[in-house]
């Protein structure tokens, strides 16, 4: 879980401001102050914007030693194919990596909320992530060879050749884990159709009553 922790230094140059103001003009006198008061929080808010400051990773806590260290390691990986994606060229294997990260962070979101879902995980965390980050940095260094021959060129397509199938699978992953609620809210949504349904309280129930009625009259 990432935290924003906003920079000191807006505060310090907004109070660097008010003593530079003062020495200049008497700022004892309510039109100085007020001019004052105006500028230095155009200061803060332009200072804020160019400092914003850093973002930190908070500890994972579940309540698990054990799978807190797995979702940090899992995080760790993630990480490292951001950083990979960034040196890798070409669109379609950057989106396909994007799609990885993106589902990749989702996935570990559930899992802080739900560590009842580790077991559906097991193979996501001990396999396909690092397998796919091993098989990226392989690619990335694939990439850097110059004058590749047969083997290098057939290996590099083999890789982009199973970045779409990888990404599926990574979606899929995190689509599975919401198996048990989908099922529940469709349940749920037939139960209350019904109940509509015999309570007379449907569009095309309540368009035949209004119709009877005005026959009636």
């Amino acid at each position: 879980m990432k935290k924003k922790i906003p920079s000191a230094w807006p505060v310090y140059i907004t109070a660097a401001f008010w003593l530079l103001y003062g020495l200049i003009f008497p700022i004892y006198l309510l039109k100085h102050l007020l001019v004052c008061a105006c500028l230095s929080v155009a200061v803060f808010m332009l200072a804020s914007k160019f400092i914003p400051g850093r973002e930190v990773v908070l500890p994972v806590k579940t309540g698990n030693k054990e799978l807190d260290r797995q979702i940090e390691k899992g995080r760790a990986l993630l990480a490292s194919l951001r950083s990979l994606n960034d040196k890798i060229p070409g669109e379609e294997v950057s989106a396909c990596l994007s799609r990885m990260d993106t589902a990749g962070e989702q996935i570990f979101a559930v899992l802080e909320k739900d560590t009842s879902k580790a077991n559906a995980l097991r193979k996501f965390l001990n396999y396909y992530l690092p397998t796919t980050e091993n098989l990226i940095q392989n690619y990335s260094e694939l990439l850097d060879v110059k004058n590749p021959g047969a083997n290098v060129q057939k290996a590099k397509s083999s890789v982009e050749n199973s970045l779409s199938l990888v990404a599926d699978a990574f979606e899929k992953q995190l689509d599975n884990l919401y198996g048990a609620e989908a099922l529940d809210i469709t349940s749920d949504v037939d139960v209350l159709e019904t109940m509509i349904a015999q309570e007379g309280l449907t569009k095309g129930m309540a368009l035949k009553a209004i119709q009877k009625d005005t026959n009636q009259e």
